[in-house]
């Protein structure tokens, strides 16, 4: 799966500042967990999945529609994505540099900014503890369906 979309129009923010809106096919990549990306994005139109892998598993973690912004945990901290964002169906999307994003949260009181980072990392710790619950409980129903069916046999 392609994770570089079909490049669009560009558009600018109400302050001028550049961004690219960007057309994801049905099923294709727009950024890879783990990956090395910074961008985030605002969902124009369509249904993104986000996908956090544990233990070779895809956990969902949320499906997205308009009005969505998401990547915005590695623009902000500049760190490795934390999941995968995939389009469910064809869907356009806002790309905004991680350049923008940091300029922006330059002009913040300290405190807010200090604030953003805390609920960022709160988000992070949040979503790989649902992801694991998510899985050990994936786990245990297929188990205790084993154990069904082989009790009926």
């Amino acid at each position: 799966m392609n994770s570089q979309g079909i490049e669009g129009t560009s558009v600018q923010s109400e302050r001028g500042e550049p961004m690219v809106r960007v057309n994801y096919a049905q099923d294709q990549v727009i950024f890879v967990e783990d990956e090395n990306s910074t961008d985030a994005y605002v969902l124009e139109s369509g249904k993104i999945g986000v996908f956090k892998t544990i233990e070779g598993s895809s956990v969902r973690l949320a499906i997205l529609e308009k009005g969505a912004v998401f990547g915005e945990m590695a623009a902000v901290t500049g760190e490795h994505r934390s999941a995968t964002a995939m389009a469910l169906e064809p869907s356009v999307v806002v790309r905004i540099s991680q350049t923008i994003v940091q300029q922006r949260l330059a002009t913040c009181d300290p405190f807010i900014k200090a604030l953003i980072h805390i609920l960022i990392n709160n988000l992070g710790r949040i979503n790989e503890r649902f992801a694991v619950r998510h899985h050990i409980a994936d786990q245990l129903l297929q188990d205790l369906q084993a154990s069904v069916v082989m009790a009926a046999e």
